[in-house]
């Protein structure tokens, strides 16, 4: 089944707690099938992630989880003087406080209107909640148990105070890790002195830079594959060496080492070089400072290479949206046939009872019938029981020397080449050309205009005569868009027009109206 979500994001505006029990019992019992069976389909920075492991793996190196927060303070032990820069792209933690939150009488009196909790009980548990015994996604769960209240009556009793609403975040002095290197530098000083030398380590993971922007070269979250070699004896050479051979298994040829000319301060000077494969930069690697080191108190020359895996993608898929790579759900360009697109365009607002589908296809057949008639009309559409009220519905139109209906009430909806036409039903030899090919070679939607303002109109008294209005006059003149009369097009289908700059040509003049009353 469907869920009527404009209804059910109505209801729970008007009543949360009402809705949301109520939403219980629209879901399905039972399943015809059981979902078991088939073959997914992976994303391709997950396949990315697992060549990439066993290219390190193969090589040598060991897999470890470099840490995802990081303490302010590391990186100004990394950075030195540029820390503060750096800083700006990082995102830092942030926590609501926990409210100290009191009872008053009137607040009491208003809560046993709810239910008539123990309040030392309830009390008690605000009290632990403030302290942290009890964690803030466990608080419902606590006074459902506690109270022996539902959680329909533990929401309207937590929203008695606004104290909840009104927090504001403190930020802490911890970051999100904006970089892999933030966490080598702890990670190494942990295993210096339990392991070996060398030590060879790799990481794959998300970070986080605070971009100003989210564009097609620019995310807040991305994935990067680093790896370290910690040595007495390892040097840049020793690096490069190491770095052709790693891209060279990812299949990456003509591997070019540029140096950069301003060195981050975590590399030591003149060691840091930008590879490229192509034209295009695929890897960063260098020498770690010695200072840096020397902070976290590590005795050896560490060398490092990191990448970032969406720009491999985008390389390897020939993309150019960053944002394409990571979130095709949202940014990529659907391929869709004219008859999908066709099946994507739907009638909005439609009658929900059967009363008001009857309606809408005796407003659709009467005018139908009396399109071409001269105004000023009117024409009776219907009589009779709606909905327990007796109600009376015409088309009409008031102004003179014109139609019962506009030049474009009756066009049908044609998919054509991608494009989404309004084509006229009647007179097609009036067509431009480009027209009459649509309507020639188009795949229709399978409805006109004139069958979606109809189930408009029915829609709206079928609104009115439930909300006990006893008479409305409703008109739709001009279209501009197919919101106008009453047309959605699906996300997909709009995605797959927009990115291919095809066209949503739903328009012209309608000029159609009713006019209804209830019967006393």
């Amino acid at each position: 089944m469907k869920f009527d979500t404009k209804k059910i994001k109505a209801d729970a505006k008007i009543n949360f707690e009402d809705a949301w029990l109520s939403t219980a019992g629209i879901l399905p019992e039972k399943s015809p099938v059981d979902y078991i069976g088939g073959i997914g389909s992976p994303h391709p920075l997950q396949g990315l992630i697992q060549e990439i492991r066993d290219v390190f793996l193969s090589m040598g190196f060991d897999e470890i989880e470099n840490p995802v927060f990081i303490p302010e303070d590391d990186i100004y032990l990394q950075y030195g003087p540029e820390a503060p820069v750096i800083l700006d792209r990082c995102y830092y933690l942030a926590g609501l406080p926990r409210p100290d939150i009191g009872l008053s009488d009137e607040k009491i009196e208003k809560i046993k209107k709810i239910s008539e909790i123990d309040i030392e009980k309830f009390k008690k548990i605000l009290r632990d909640y403030r302290a942290g015994y009890v964690e803030g996604d466990n608080l419902f769960e606590e006074m459902v148990n506690q109270l022996s209240i539902t959680p329909g009556q533990a929401a309207k009793i937590i929203s008695l105070f606004p104290e909840f609403k009104t927090l504001t975040p403190i930020s802490e002095k911890t970051t999100l890790r904006s970089h892999m290197t933030a966490g080598w530098f702890s990670t190494l000083k942990a295993m210096q002195p339990k392991y070996k030398i060398p030590i060879r380590l790799f990481s794959i993971g998300m970070r986080f830079r605070r971009e100003q922007r989210v564009d097609a070269g620019h995310l807040r979250m991305h994935y990067g594959a680093s790896c370290v070699v910690m040595d007495e004896n390892v040097s840049i050479g020793a690096g490069k060496k190491l770095s052709e051979e790693m891209l060279g298994r990812l299949n990456f040829k003509d591997i070019n080492f540029v140096k950069k000319k301003a060195t981050s301060n975590y590399y030591a000077p003149e060691t840091e070089f930008e590879i490229f494969s192509g034209g295009v930069e695929i890897a960063d690697c260098g020498m770690y400072s010695p200072i840096a080191l020397a902070n976290y108190d590590i005795e050896f020359p560490v060398f490092n290479i990191g990448f970032g895996l969406e720009r491999i993608l985008m390389l390897r898929l020939n993309l150019n949206d960053v944002r394409e790579v990571l979130y095709p759900q949202f940014y990529k360009a659907w391929d869709m046939t004219d008859r999908e697109i066709a099946k994507d365009i739907k009638i909005d607002k439609i009658p929900e009872t059967g009363d008001g589908k009857k309606l809408a296809l005796l407003i659709s057949g009467i005018s139908k019938k009396y399109a071409d008639e001269r105004s000023p009309c009117k024409f009776p559409v219907y009589e009779g029981e709606f909905l327990g009220k007796n109600i009376r519905v015409y088309v009409i139109e008031k102004e003179e020397n014109t139609k019962l209906l506009g030049p474009a009430a009756q066009n049908g909806i044609c998919v054509y080449n991608g494009n989404i036409y309004g084509i006229p039903e009647i007179n097609p030899e009036k067509l431009d050309r480009k027209l009459a090919g649509v309507r020639e070679k188009g795949i229709p939607a399978g409805f006109s205009y004139l069958d979606a303002v109809s189930n408009y109109f029915a829609y709206e008294i079928e609104c009115c005569v439930s909300r006990g209005e006893s008479d409305k006059f409703i008109q739709i003149k001009m279209a501009k868009a197919p919101s106008d009369v009453n047309i959605s097009i699906g996300d997909i289908a709009r995605r797959h027009i927009t990115s291919r700059k095809k066209e949503i040509s739903i328009k012209g003049p309608i000029f159609m109206a009713v006019e209804f009353n209830i019967i006393i």
